[in-house]
């Protein structure tokens, strides 16, 4: 007796006859005229908007530095690798900093402000070189410096300083005052070596610090003290450009005020150039002459202290403004409240970033990022509500 095997599978199946219809994706032009982002690849918008940055920062690595500019920073990026494969190949980043841009000219105060998280501290630190850039360029004196080893960083060690934002933890409690602001002059030959002493107390005395705190230790003292110490060690080996991160968000607010007058003082009678890190609005525009407001890794709005007070493009600069006491009892706040929390920087949301948490957002701004343009002169920012063509 026979079996047929091929009558139960006679007739083919029926998904193999029936023809498999293609998603078609719209191009992000048609999508814009349209107004209809349901059939647009999100995934591959995220995929040109980033071939375009690089290609950006590809043609802009050519051009000659800003030759009134003390510090240049062209589309820097500083990610964090998150994740491994089995060959050691990065899979997944933090993205701190990404594609930064900014300059900074001699004896000016440049203000970056944000939420905690944001990437400010990232980026001081990434120019000052304590953390290896993964791409980008920073000129400083029209020398770029991204791409130097520690051996040739070290000549300019003593040209490009920080004072740290937490006075209690930044000296070592072991150490005298006299010690910690010594070392650094030894170690950079700042002065011959029986000149020491009389040098770093003429730095103690220019900081407001007596001179016979120069045999006490840093548990002697208080947090303003302390923060005076720390300035004292960074001014000691005669920076050109100094990075202030968040140097009086651990102090009270009349020492504050104290330490931010110090620094424009210091700043008027030696010339130097601050990069100042904060999330406090008031001591910013106190200090500052231009400001940069970055979101989630990107300066999201840039421009002199008149332009962004007075005239906030951002929707986030707005709130983060709205946000700041106002003194007049009698003036009436319209406080922006931002919902939602910041969302992770190792997976950014696609199209604006800020569209999380935006009360302006719209449909285009969950798919396509904003151009990062000028609107006003020397005042950049990048938002849909503005014009995107060029």
């Amino acid at each position: 007796m026979k079996i047929n095997l091929k009558a139960p599978f006679g007739k083919k199946k029926a998904a193999e006859t029936e023809s498999v219809e293609e998603e078609v994706h719209v191009s992000a032009e048609e999508a814009l005229r349209t107004g209809d982002f349901g059939k647009f690849d999100d995934e591959d918008e995220a995929k040109k908007e980033q071939e375009a940055r690089d290609e950006k920062a590809k043609a802009d690595k050519d051009l000659p530095p800003d030759p009134d500019a003390l510090l240049e920073v062209r589309h820097l990026k500083k990610y964090f690798v998150l994740g491994k494969n089995l060959i050691g190949k990065p899979t997944s980043y933090l993205r701190a900093v990404d594609d930064v841009s900014f300059t900074l000219k001699k004896g000016e105060t440049l203000g970056i402000v944000g939420e905690s998280g944001c990437g400010k501290t990232t980026l001081g630190r990434t120019i000052l070189k304590l953390y290896q850039p993964t791409s980008g360029q920073i000129f400083y004196n029209q020398q770029d410096i991204a791409g130097l080893k520690s051996a040739k960083m070290r000549p300019l060690r003593t040209e490009m300083q920080i004072i740290f934002q937490d006075p209690y933890s930044s000296l070592p409690p072991r150490s005298t005052v006299g010690g910690i602001l010594s070392e650094p002059v030894k170690v950079h030959k700042i002065v011959p070596k029986a000149q020491t002493r009389e040098y770093v107390l003429n730095i103690m005395e220019k900081c407001g610090l007596r001179d016979y705190y120069y045999e006490r230790y840093p548990h002697e003292f208080s947090g303003g003290q302390r923060q005076r110490i720390c300035i004292a060690r960074a001014l000691s080996v005669n920076p050109k450009l100094v990075v202030c991160d968040e140097p009086v968000s651990a102090l009270d607010v009349s020492i504050q005020a104290q330490i931010i007058n110090l620094l424009k003082h210091l700043q008027n009678t030696m010339g130097f150039t601050y990069l100042f890190i904060s999330h406090d609005l008031s001591v910013v525009k106190h200090i500052s002459d231009r400001i940069g407001v970055m979101y989630l890794g990107s300066m999201v709005e840039f421009g002199d202290k008149k332009s962004i007070f007075s005239n906030p493009l951002h929707p986030y600069t707005q709130a983060l403004f709205s946000a700041v006491p106002n003194p007049n009892p009698d003036e009436k706040m319209n406080r922006i409240v931002l919902k939602g929390d910041i969302p992770s920087p190792a997976n950014p949301p696609k199209g604006c970033k800020f569209h999380t948490r935006c009360p302006k957002a719209m449909e285009v701004c969950k798919h396509i990022a904003p151009v990062y343009k000028e609107y006003e002169p020397g005042h950049f920012a990048a938002c849909h509500c503005y014009p995107q063509e060029d």
